[in-house]
């Protein structure tokens, strides 16, 4: 049994459903309609206590095909007054579950069946990895969860553990889940999208979207509703800044460095009209710009000059002596 949190005529209403086995196929079924807040079936006799409407409970162990009354309170501790919740966490615990390990047909198939697509979101959320490597290599236990469940049911899941992420990494998270590293070549393709083509990202990202819709949902004429929400995700953001370029300067200088030490003695001065003309700026444009933009602006040029990249080591140091000169006259 869980809850799915539905838009319905604008509004959001929550639909208590299970997964159920209708032939080879897991699908949902519709138990109650609990309506825009789950809340007011939850009674507060007095003090911390709490509890679920009796009558509530005892029509949905009815309806339900199984009714696990420890299971049927999780789904409402999210919508329990927060002072109540706060005092009695400690008291949520329930009994212990002696882990059952997979015997290895149980990975088989769970490894079979699990859609790649839920493979690439449970391993991003559970580490936060671009890069994830072979599939045939992650760890089957991060699928268990998903295995017998509805397509409904494993979606309404999905949109709970994606409320962690960042904004910063949600167009990351929708570039990884939908493999969209295999259309290109290089490291690159997985350590920095944004330093990629963004028309045929883009291009690729429509179509992998498009073969989604008709393979999990079976639509070819309209985006279901749960997919619109990763064409949000990824049209709406941008990429979140990446680490991998600034090692790559840093790196650089301290290789140059260790080559090129000379005697201290006088550095030739870069001309600030010559660092205007690096970064295709005027003075003007400049005073409209901060630090965080001047910085954007460095690393999408040091993306196209980087040495390691096949650029011109004199054009780099350079860049990077206008990015010193101009960073000194930003606010």
């Amino acid at each position: 049994m869980y809850l799915a949190k539905i838009k319905k005529n604008r509004q959001t209403t929550y639909i208590l459903r299970e997964s159920v086995k209708q032939g080879e196929q897991m699908v949902a079924r519709d138990i109650f309609d609990l309506g825009p807040c789950p809340g007011a079936w939850i009674d507060y006799p007095g003090g911390n206590a709490w509890y679920l409407n009796p009558d509530l409970e005892s029509r949905i162990s009815t309806l339900a095909e199984t009714f696990d009354s420890d299971q049927f309170e999780d789904l409402f501790w999210p919508f329990i007054r927060p002072a109540i919740r706060r005092a009695t966490q400690t008291f949520r615990q329930r009994t212990f579950k002696q882990y059952e390990p997979m015997t290895r047909a149980q990975k088989e198939t769970i490894a079979r069946q699990v859609h790649a697509f839920d493979k690439r979101r449970a391993h991003f959320l559970k580490f936060g990895n671009m890069d994830q490597g072979p599939m045939v290599n992650m760890p089957t236990v991060l699928f268990r969860q998903l295995h017998n469940k509805s397509r409904d049911e494993i979606e309404q899941q999905f949109m709970d553990q994606e409320r962690v992420l960042r904004k910063k990494d949600l167009k990351s998270y929708v570039y990884t889940v939908l493999d969209l590293h295999r259309f290109f070549k290089g490291f690159m393709a997985k350590q920095m999208p944004h330093a990629l083509d963004q028309d045929k990202v883009e291009a690729f990202f429509i179509q992998e979207l498009c073969l989604l819709n008709k393979e999990l949902f079976g639509l070819n004429t309209r985006l279901h509703e749960y997919l619109i929400r990763y064409a949000i995700m990824f049209f709406d953001h941008t990429y979140g800044d990446s680490v991998l370029l600034d090692d790559m300067v840093k790196d650089f200088q301290f290789r140059q460095r260790s080559r090129w030490f000379k005697p201290p003695g006088p550095t030739p001065q870069l001309a600030l009209s010559r660092a205007f003309k690096i970064f295709n700026l005027t003075s003007k444009a400049l005073e409209s710009m901060d630090k965080k933009d001047l910085t954007r602006e460095f690393r999408r040029l040091a993306r196209q000059h980087h040495p390691d990249r096949g650029g011109s080591h004199d054009r780099f140091v350079e860049l990077n002596n206008a990015y010193q000169i101009l960073l000194e006259k930003v606010s």
